[in-house]
This record gives structure tokens, C-alpha cells and sequence, in this order.
């Protein structure tokens, strides 16, 4: 799969931008503060329904606009398909692909993406959160329904955290009754999705360990595995008996705290360095090579479950944190990828055998 055109209106710095990619790579040169971000960010957004680097959509509309606009055309071969998103400083934004309205959680599953970040230091060094996100973006570019799956669950955990707040200070019948109710509700959904993420991790875990060792260089070793508040014990069709004992055990405890204590939102991805954890054992150049191969490894699986072309694959800033060894040893596993978006703000770091079409990114403005 790989993006034939988008366009901007009144996105972040940009007031107006086309751009037309016909090679890959395609490469966005510029200064950092000059917007080549917040260009591949509306890619991230046109593909994936959110942003990568924030949860406000009124960041993203231009400073005394009221709606951002972009329109993408993808192709895979003989088909195309275009999505165009309108984005509001207040209200509703609407989704539209090949003019027909679409929800923001369908478009992951049409418009496979992958992109590496300097945010993605956060999956070795960052809070459980960040990992657990990790698995869930695998998810909802692999498995249908997971992301909505995700948004329930979500949900769900809102109503029951505000009623278990609400039980500390009175705890009758009814609110019992309604916490039960809630429980089950949670139960469901909570069960899918932790079977599902063991599914993830399992077809992401050799793949990963493989990229590792690749790029950190022979004899270093990588290995992933989900611990689960649940119990990693626990056979996959008893995952939900499991945890409707442990809420029952935690049940005094969740009231008086006010909180859900057992569920996939508590989990975590372990991920050991040379058998050592690499959040509190890994250098610099150790916690980009780690989070480089998980994102390897996401497009690997990516490729294999898409029905719709390969990802596409955007590096943003990525090689100038790296090590000549490091960026020679990646760019050897990115040259079969059908559509690889690159920025860097020297190009002297962008290794030759990624060679493509290369674009000047200026003040919200970008040149050929």
C-alpha cells in the first residue's frame, strides 16, 4: 500500500499543502520546529483515526481556524481509496471514506500504518499504559473488532470506577446490585481482550527478538512477555471465571479505594534485555534498538494479517538518535517496504541505500 497524495487545510502550521509521492522513500527534510511533525502526524491521523502525539483534536486545527481538513488517496495496486476527515476546534468531526461516513476506530483496519517516533522511548522506559497501547494499535490493525472491543471496555471502566467512588461513602442494595452488573459487563469484554493480547504478543515475541539482534548486533537478546493481573497461569478459556473470582476477593478493597484493580487496563508488557529488564537495564543506544524492533516486529505482523497491502512505514526523526551501525543495520530492514516516509533534519544521517524522492520542509510549507 503506499499514499499517492494529501492535502492540507489549516492543519496545525499549515494553512494549505498538497503533496504528490510517487518513489519510496519519500524524505521531508527541514529544521525541526518547521512542521515536517505535524505533516506526518496528519498522515498518522488519516489512516489511523487519532493522533500520535496528542488526544486533543483542537491542537490540531491552525491557530484562528475553526476546522482542519486532509484529504489522502491510498492505493494498492488497481485500488484506491480516498479518506477525507474534517477536523473541529469544537464539535463534531466527520469521517469519510470514498464519500461515505465512516467511524475514526474502522479506519486502522483499511489503511494499515506503522510509525516510528521518538515518543516510542516511552515503550521501554514510559509507564504500562504506553505498552499496553503498543499491543492494542497491533490489534486494531489485525483483529476485527478490537478496537471496538478497546472503546467498550473503556467505557465500561468509567461507569464502574465513578459507582465504585460513589459506594465508599454509601453502599446500599441498589449499588451493589448495579456493581454486579457492571462487573459482568466488564468481564466480557476484559476477557477478549486479554486473549487476544496474549494472541499479540505471542506472534510479535520471535519476530522481535530476531530484529533485536539484528540491529543491537550478535549475541544481545530480547524477549517479550505480557504479565497479567489476572495470572499468566491462567488457560485462555478460564480467563473469565479467573477474573470474576478476583474481583470477588478484591471487592472490599476496590470500594474503599474507589477503583478497578484487576483487568487488562493493570497489565503490562515485561521486556528483558540480555534476561535483564530493559526499562531499568538498557542504555540509550540499547532503548532505541528495543523500540525500533517492536515497531519492526508491528509491521511484520501488520503485513501478514493485512488483507488491504503491506503498512505504510513513516520514521520520523528516527536516525539521527541512532549510531552509524544501528542506522546501516535498520535501513537493511526497511528497503522492501512499499512505501517509507522518512523525516530528518540532516539529511546526512539518512543511510544512501534509502534513496528516494526528497521534499524541503519550510514554516508550514512544503517544496520539491
Amino acid at each position: 500500500m503506499r499514499i499517492a497524495s494529501i492535502e492540507l487545510t489549516a492543519w496545525r502550521n499549515y494553512p494549505g499543502q498538497r503533496l504528490d509521492m510517487v518513489l519510496s522513500p519519500t524524505v521531508l527534510v527541514g529544521e525541526n520546529g518547521q512542521g515536517k511533525t505535524n505533516f506526518v502526524e496528519a498522515i498518522v491521523y488519516a489512516a489511523l483515526g487519532r493522533s500520535h502525539r496528542t488526544r486533543s483534536d483542537a491542537t490540531l486545527v491552525r491557530a484562528g481556524d475553526q476546522q482542519a481538513v486532509i484529504r489522502m488517496r491510498v492505493e494498492h495496486g488497481a485500488r484506491s481509496i480516498d479518506v477525507d476527515i474534517a477536523v473541529t476546534a469544537t464539535g463534531t468531526n466527520t469521517v469519510r471514506v470514498n464519500g461515505n461516513p465512516t467511524k475514526r476506530r474502522e479506519l486502522a483496519r483499511l489503511l494499515p500504518l506503522v510509525i516510528f517516533a521518538p515518543e516510542d522511548m516511552g515503550l521501554v522506559r514510559g509507564e504500562p499504559e504506553v505498552r499496553r497501547t503498543f499491543i492494542d494499535e497491533v490489534l486494531a490493525e489485525t483483529v476485527n473488532g478490537a478496537e471496538a472491543d478497546r472503546v467498550d471496555f473503556e467505557r465500561i471502566l468509567r461507569q464502574r470506577n465513578t459507582l465504585l467512588k460513589s459506594m465508599s461513602n454509601r453502599a446500599g442494595e441498589s449499588e451493589a446490585a448495579t456493581l454486579a452488573t457492571w462487573t459482568e459487563s466488564l468481564i466480557d469484554v476484559a476477557a477478549r481482550i486479554i486473549v487476544s493480547r496474549r494472541r499479540a504478543v505471542a506472534t510479535l515475541s520471535p519476530r522481535f527478538s530476531e530484529h533485536y539482534s539484528a540491529i543491537a548486533g550478535a549475541g544481545n537478546t530480547a524477549t517479550i512477555a505480557l504479565t497479567e493481573t489476572v495470572g499468566e497461569d491462567v488457560p485462555d478459556h478460564e480467563v473469565g471465571q479467573a477474573l470474576r473470582e478476583k474481583f470477588h476477593v478484591k471487592h472490599r478493597d476496590e470500594i474503599e479505594r474507589g477503583s478497578t484493580l484487576v483487568g487488562p487496563h493493570r497489565d503490562d508488557l515485561l521486556i528483558e534485555l540480555n534476561t535483564l529488564p530493559a526499562r531499568t537495564h538498557s542504555s540509550q543506544g540499547e532503548a532505541w534498538s528495543t523500540a525500533l524492533s517492536l515497531r519492526l516486529a508491528m509491521v511484520d505482523v501488520v503485513t501478514q494479517q493485512s488483507t488491504v497491502g503491506d503498512p505504510v512505514v513513516i520514521l520520523d526523526d528516527v536516525f539521527s538518535e541512532l549510531d552509524e551501525g544501528r542506522r546501516t543495520r535498520l535501513a537493511a530492514h526497511l528497503t522492501g517496504i512499499e512505501h517509507l516516509i522518512i523525516t530528518a533534519a540532516d539529511e546526512t544521517t539518512i543511510p544512501e541505500a534509502l534513496a528516494g524522492e526528497r521534499f524541503t520542509v519550510t514554516g508550514g510549507a512544503i517544496d520539491g
